[in-house]
Formats: C-alpha cells, sequence, structure tokens
C-alpha cells in the first residue's frame, strides 16, 4: 500500500476496548483517516477505570481485577509509543503463587531456567516429589514444543501432577489466565499461555501490576494518540448497521451516517455477529453463525475497605475457594500496596466457577469479607462494594472455533477475542489482534 493511499484510506474502527484501541492506533500511526466509535460513555471496554463507592468515600479502581505479565510484550511495547513509561506504570513481580498459609511456590530473579530451578529449590510447604513432578512436567512440555496433536482438557494435561498440585497450583493458573475449570478448558490454548511465561525468560513470566489505573495505563494515552493524530473519537455512539456503498462500507449510527474504506469490528460476540447480519451478505453467514456459538463468563470483584493501617504482607495472595462452603475468592490484591490512592482497599477476585454457585451481590461482599478474615486474622472490613462482569471472557473450549480477522467482504475485518487466535480473553491478545487486523487492513491495496 503506497503511502498516499494510505492517508487517503477512511477506517471505521467499532468498539474502543484495548482492541479496538490498539488497532485505531496502528491505522493512524500508518496514515489512514481514523474514525473510533463505541456505544459506550468511556474507552476501555472490559479493562477500564469505574468509580467505585466503596461506605463514605469514591474510589478510582477498576471493572476488574487485571494484570499483565512480563510476556505481554505488544502491549508493553503499545504503552510506550503512546508515551506511557512501563516501569512507572506497572508494579513488576517475580512469578509467584502464595497462599496465606505459607505455601509458596514461584520464580526467582535470575536467568531462565535457573529462574525456574531455584524456585523449586526455594519453594515452602512444598513436596519434593511434587517438585519434582512438575521440574518433569515442564520440560515435557518445552521438548513438545508446548504443542498437542489433540487438544484436551487441562485437566487430562495434568495427570502427572499431584491433587495437591493441580488444587494450589495450575487450577488458579487455569482460572485465573482462562476464567474456566481444568475440566473445561482448552490444554492448547493454556499450553500457548505457558510457553510465553514459565516456557520463556524470567522477566517473561514477572507479574505486572497497573499501580493506578486500567484506563491510565493504555487507553487515555491512546485516545490523546488518537486525538493528535487527527483521528475522531466518538463515545455514545452505538453503530446499528453495516451495509456495501461502492468499494467501501455505509455505517449506520444513532445520529449520523458514516463512509468507510475499512471497518474494523472490536466488539463482543453477538453486536459483531448483529453488525454483519445486517449487511446481508450471504459470504458472512459462517462467521456470523461461529460468532453465534462463543460463549461468555463472568467475573465479579469484590472490593473490601479496612482502615488504612491494615495491609497484606504481599500485595497478592492466592486463595483456597470452596464457594459452596461460602469461599468464593480465588485471589486477593492488596491494593495500597499497588496504588498509594487505594490504601485499605482489598480486591478479591471471584471467578466463572464460583459465581455458578452463589451470585447474589450482598452474599458474595459478605463470604469474601468472612473468608479474608479467616485466612489472615483480620477484623471485619468497614465496607464492601462489587463489580460483576457478567460478559467478560470467552469461554476457552476445547476446539473453539472463532471466525479469521479479515472476513470474506472486502473492506471488513475483526479484532479482539471474537477473531481467531492462539489466546483466551486476555489483555495481550485482545492488543496483538487489533494490531493484526490493521496490519492486515492497510496491506490491502486501494484507498
Amino acid at each position: 500500500m503506497t503511502a498516499q493511499s494510505r492517508s487517503s484510506a477512511r477506517w471505521l474502527v467499532i468498539g474502543a476496548g484495548w482492541s479496538g484501541l490498539a488497532c485505531a492506533v496502528e491505522a493512524a500511526r500508518l496514515g489512514a483517516t481514523v474514525t473510533l466509535v463505541d456505544a459506550a460513555p468511556a474507552i476501555g471496554g472490559r479493562a477500564r477505570r469505574v468509580d467505585l463507592r466503596i461506605g463514605d468515600k469514591d474510589f478510582a479502581v477498576d471493572n476488574g481485577q487485571h494484570l499483565l505479565l512480563g510476556a505481554c510484550s505488544e502491549t508493553i511495547a503499545l504503552m510506550r509509543l503512546l508515551g506511557v513509561d512501563p516501569h512507572q506504570t506497572l508494579l513488576s513481580l517475580p512469578f509467584m503463587v502464595r497462599y496465606p498459609d505459607g505455601w509458596r511456590l514461584g520464580a526467582v530473579s535470575l536467568p531462565a531456567p535457573l529462574h525456574l530451578a531455584f524456585g523449586l529449590a526455594r519453594a515452602r510447604r512444598v513436596r519434593w516429589r511434587d517438585r519434582l513432578a512438575l521440574a518433569a512436567w515442564v520440560a515435557r512440555q518445552r521438548r513438545s514444543r508446548w504443542q498437542l496433536s489433540v487438544d484436551r482438557p487441562v485437566a487430562t494435561l495434568l495427570a502427572t501432577q499431584s491433587d495437591t498440585m493441580v488444587r494450589r497450583l495450575w487450577r488458579p493458573l487455569c482460572i485465573a489466565a482462562m476464567n474456566a475449570e481444568p475440566a473445561q478448558a482448552s490444554s492448547q490454548m493454556f499450553l500457548n499461555l505457558l510457553r510465553l511465561t514459565l516456557g520463556a525468560a524470567e522477566a517473561d513470566s514477572r507479574l505486572l501490576l497497573t499501580r493506578r489505573d486500567l484506563s491510565s495505563t493504555m487507553p487515555e494515552a491512546a485516545r490523546r494518540y488518537l486525538e493528535q493524530a487527527g483521528a475522531t473519537v466518538l463515545l455514545r455512539q452505538p453503530v446499528i448497521a453495516l451495509a456495501r456503498s461502492g468499494h467501501g462500507w455505509s455505517v449506520q449510527l444513532r445520529e449520523q451516517r458514516l463512509q468507510a474504506d475499512r471497518v474494523v469490528l472490536a466488539v463482543p460476540a453477538e453486536p459483531a455477529a448483529r453488525l454483519l447480519e445486517s449487511a446481508s451478505i450471504e459470504a458472512l453467514q459462517p462467521a456470523i453463525s461461529e460468532l453465534r456459538s462463543l460463549q461468555y463468563e463472568p467475573i465479579a470483584t469484590v472490593y473490601l475497605r479496612y482502615p488504612n493501617g491494615i495491609r497484606l504482607p504481599e500485595p497478592v495472595y492466592a486463595l483456597l475457594d470452596e464457594p459452596a462452603n461460602d469461599r468464593p475468592g480465588q485471589w486477593v490484591f492488596d491494593r495500597g500496596r499497588i496504588d498509594p490512592a487505594n490504601q485499605g482497599i482489598f480486591s478479591v477476585v471471584i471467578g466463572a466457577p464460583a459465581l455458578r454457585i452463589e451470585s447474589e451481590r450482598g452474599a458474595l461482599c459478605a463470604a469474601a469479607d468472612r473468608q479474608l478474615s479467616a485466612e489472615f486474622g483480620l477484623p471485619p472490613s468497614i465496607a464492601q462494594n462489587i463489580v460483576i462482569e457478567r460478559r467478560a471472557t470467552l469461554l476457552p473450549a476445547i476446539g473453539l472455533r472463532r471466525p479469521p480477522p479479515q472476513l470474506p467482504a472486502n473492506g471488513l475485518y475483526l479484532a479482539g477475542d471474537i477473531a481467531e487466535s492462539p489466546f483466551p480473553s486476555t489483555l495481550e491478545g485482545s492488543v496483538r489482534s487489533g494490531l493484526e487486523a490493521a496490519r492486515l487492513a492497510a496491506s490491502n491495496a486501494g484507498p
């Protein structure tokens, strides 16, 4: 594509989540004329800041306790492009699964593979036979290049691991990374994530926690970049329908109609399916069917407020969840150790497996409060609130099928977790998908 055709191309990116923002930024960087639209009043999609009242005070928190990993190379590169310093914005911690009872297993700050070897040697309350079985399992996956000939549930992938290791290490990691039980989740997707973390350098396995909030980590900087590049950002503008218009597209918004040469859908599955259906193009029917077959799962984050002097010894702990026994939390983060503005705020993450058993908001807050009191000896919290994302992540089922990012209609693309990808619903996967859609669209000839 020539510089002249790039500058004359009109792009419409629908959806201002992380994928849509990454796509729009890349398109603007390549010289396209970009319009970014979203039905929501704020950018960031399913990973953004919310103002939440906890007791008598408002706090800027996230709509879920997200985290990044050192392996999130495209996200970190995008942040740098946007003028965001990852070292200032993200708190970097060695990979560690730590429980309140002292059980601990993780990596140490040494070159690979010593980071895992010494991490196993320094584990606490982990039986030696479990450590050796874990080392053998990782070595076996490395030899097979983290690939399977046939996909299967994560649970069957872990047949050589003890019940304790599955309960304390693998199941929490599966839920944290994929928001699904090992019996449901795709082994190949799980291995794809592990290859980038446990299978790579120590820096790639590190946990990166946002020091402030998700919106300030990337979305707000992306919006500034787009506006400085001359792009148009339209919020509170739902897209009603798509239609072919000459060699391009006519896009009906609630209040206006736009013309575009390229359209990228970076929205959840059902809105994407409705828009593709509105185009009345027979070749899009397989993609519509695949989109409508995708299943979403919820995540809840309980925010508990304590007096300012109360802190956890470390910023993050895993929890042994037993939803049927009033223990729904799977992870807890001491937000005050990460963001000083959140002193006394602990966030308890409750993934989809627990939410299937108990979903009433007040009961979840109370149960998480009691769980932390039992685990850490904390007094009851002084206030609570909860954020529930009902459609937070795709269910990463075995043999999951998603449409390709380039659709069989000239100038029409998909981005985000609805598009074909080796990854489940993650921030890095969203950014990579957005960049891929932009680069595919830019590589096509014509305006």
